[in-house]
């Protein structure tokens, strides 16, 4: 197996509940030949110490779907030139607004501070 591509999910803005942001990550295969992936979750990249918060985060298009939850999307295919768009959902903890300070809190809604970066990777056969 190999990876085929990288995706780096940055959760910030969004303090408490569940947010989702649709089509939000692309893939594409612009090679000249069909590929077999499927994604993977790699975990947590950041080490912010926030990164518990985040309960749930996944990536999802139809019946395809990754998370921390489940690891592992089953294998699809990916024609060339074929694109297609993940949903990212992610639930914050109700825990993180007792655990920081307003100024932290505040730095996360405006998109200065990351709660954490979490990893997925799109791996094929090949």
């Amino acid at each position: 197996m190999r990876v085929f591509h990288r995706y780096l999910i940055y959760v910030t803005r969004d303090v408490n509940g569940r947010a989702k942001y649709p089509g939000s990550v692309r893939l594409c295969n612009n090679e000249g030949r069909t590929l077999r992936v499927r994604l993977r979750y790699g975990g947590p990249f950041t080490r912010t110490n926030l990164e518990n918060y985040i309960t749930y985060i996944a990536l999802i298009s139809n019946d395809i779907m990754v998370s921390n939850k489940s690891v592992e999307s089953k294998m699809f295919q990916l024609n060339p030139g074929e694109c297609m768009s993940f949903d990212v959902e992610y639930e914050v903890s109700s825990e993180l607004m007792d655990a920081l300070d307003f100024v932290k809190l505040k730095m996360i809604s405006d998109g200065l501070l990351s709660i954490g970066g979490f990893q997925f990777d799109v791996v094929t056969e090949s």
